[in-house]
């Protein structure tokens, strides 16, 4: 998914216009590997110039031009030594040409690449179809299954081998994301950060940079999304307190990690606002929230780790999804109108602590197999994307804080990934949540065309729906694979699932 193209030295500005002369051929020429869409373009740049503080005396500006003609403006990088790096991901299939300017007037480069259709699925993003699922940016819906893990997954002191076999089961066992703590900057506090060697990235230093965007890498290349749990200003760390460092970390780390396609952005976390130890104020949330949003020519999607209740920022524009801690409840009622409550017609919802089994410290109940189960179908019902855990007391303990496999609770996985699996049969993308169309259960539908009610003690259910041909199927989904068709109804009032367990009643309206 890298370009490598040929280093130039910038030696004196009285030489830059003639390197980048040379360039805009010699590049392409020397390298002619091409850049896959949604991949990274990459240049190296030489700066001799002796620099106090290479990280703040100087900038390195660039601007792209599409195939199309677009122009986009973005930064390089400081990567030790003499060294600045670019970085790109393209969002068109054609040849770009780039220009990159330190701002001393020092030196610079230009040059083109081409971008080539790949199997990359485009950069993770809301859908733009139905914004109340996630995407992929110029391509189609993705059904988040996340998974939280611990501090210790970016330590340089956790045995590598122990984090690929624990990849390598995750990605077995159908996660497709990561809620990963200590990911920007080390949760000092014990029994979290403390002790683990996790990348630093404040004060500005590459090599941790580099710590981290190692793990990234093949994170893309297992095709593993990324929630950064404690985001750019993570409680217990050593973020940046002025507003003028916060800029200068916030544009460094999306010069470095903004072209990759797998990555969701987050202002700040655990609770921010926590009402007994706030890290951060109201106001300030929103400021930062606004400034990575400025600064991020890529447009990933942004938002904050709340405390547990309503989302304090759900009408903010700089905020393009929403994180939920709770409801923490086996009473499904509750859950999901704490969901539908903080649903966004125009925005994702990420259920982030709100099904964490095992994780009795922070307020979750017990949670039996069947509870777990029931909790899953509502929040789905819900137009909900749900982060999972396997904990045991809190949430740094058990298996999301060990990632050692013999930890796991197999059977909570299996049931989450049974639950996803056959939502994924259905064509949820398409669809809203309308507990308005029913008298009881958990409706998600595309008014008129297709209805799933959830059930989850049997029963009947009437949906209001336009008179017409419908094709019944009731699922179950204690055993997916059992599913039983009732033929076509048009006039029936209520439908009656066939034993008092749950199951899921599907609907689609047939043609005339």
């Amino acid at each position: 998914m890298h370009k490598k193209c040929t280093i130039l030295e910038c030696v004196d500005s009285a030489k830059v216009l003639c390197l980048a002369a040379l360039a805009a051929s010699a590049l392409v020429a020397a390298d002619a590997d091409p850049v896959e869409k949604w991949g990274r373009f990459e240049v190296s740049v030489v700066n001799t110039t002796p620099y106090a503080d290479p990280y703040r005396d100087v900038s390195l500006d660039v601007t792209y031009r599409s195939p199309s003609g677009r122009r986009v403006q973005f930064w390089g990088f400081h990567d030790g030594s003499k060294l600045w790096k670019l970085r790109f991901m393209p969002d068109e299939v054609g040849r770009w040409n780039y220009q990159a300017r330190f701002d001393d007037g020092s030196g610079g480069a230009a040059g083109a690449f081409e971008c080539v259709d790949s199997d990359l699925p485009g950069m993770l993003s809301v859908f733009h179809e139905n914004p109340v699922w996630f995407g992929f940016r110029g391509g189609g819906p993705v059904l988040i299954r996340s998974l939280h893990v611990g501090d210790r997954f970016f330590a340089e002191n956790w045995p590598a081998a122990k984090r690929a076999a624990f990849l390598d089961w995750a990605v077995s066992q159908g996660y497709n994301m990561l809620s990963i703590a200590s990911h920007y900057l080390n949760r000092d506090s014990a029994g979290r950060g403390k002790g683990w060697d996790t990348p630093d990235l404040w004060p500005l230093r590459a090599a941790q940079y580099r710590k981290m965007e190692a793990i990234l890498d093949e994170l893309a290349r297992r095709r593993v999304m990324v929630f950064p749990f404690a985001g750019f200003f993570g409680k217990s760390s050593d973020f940046p307190r002025s507003p003028a460092d916060q800029e200068l970390y916030v544009r460094y780390t999306l010069a470095r990690i903004g072209p990759y396609w797998n990555i969701l952005l987050s202002v700040a976390g655990p609770e921010p606002l926590l009402r007994r130890d706030p890290c951060l104020g109201p106001d300030e949330v929103a400021r930062l929230g606004k400034l990575i949003a400025r600064l991020d020519p890529f447009g990933h999607p942004l938002s904050v780790h709340n405390r547990t209740g309503d989302n304090p920022f759900i009408e903010e524009g700089w905020q393009s999804y929403s994180v939920l801690q709770g409801p923490k409840t086996t009473d499904l009622d509750v859950l999901s109108a704490g969901l539908l409550r903080n649903h966004h017609p125009a925005k994702p919802l990420l259920a982030q602590e709100t099904l964490w089994p095992g994780n009795r410290g922070f307020g979750h109940p017990a949670y039996t197999d069947d509870v777990i189960r029931k909790n899953m179908y509502v929040i789905l019902t819900s137009g909900t994307t749900l982060n999972f855990a396997d904990m045991d007391g809190s949430s740094s303990s058990g298996f999301s804080g060990s990632m050692d496999l013999p930890d796991r609770h197999q059977r909570w996985h299996e049931i989450a990934r049974q639950a996803w699996d056959l939502f994924e049969t259905i064509p949820f993308h398409r669809m809203l949540p309308r507990q308005d169309l029913v008298d009881r259960g958990y409706c998600l539908a595309r008014e008129g065309e297709r209805y799933l009610v959830y059930l989850p003690g049997g029963g009947g259910v009437a949906v209001t729906r336009p008179t017409g041909r419908y094709m019944l199927e009731w699922i179950n989904p204690r055993d997916p694979s059992d599913r039983r068709r009732s033929g076509i109804g048009d006039s029936d009032d209520r439908f009656h699932a066939p034993d008092g367990g749950d199951w899921l009643l599907r609907l689609r309206r047939l043609p005339l």
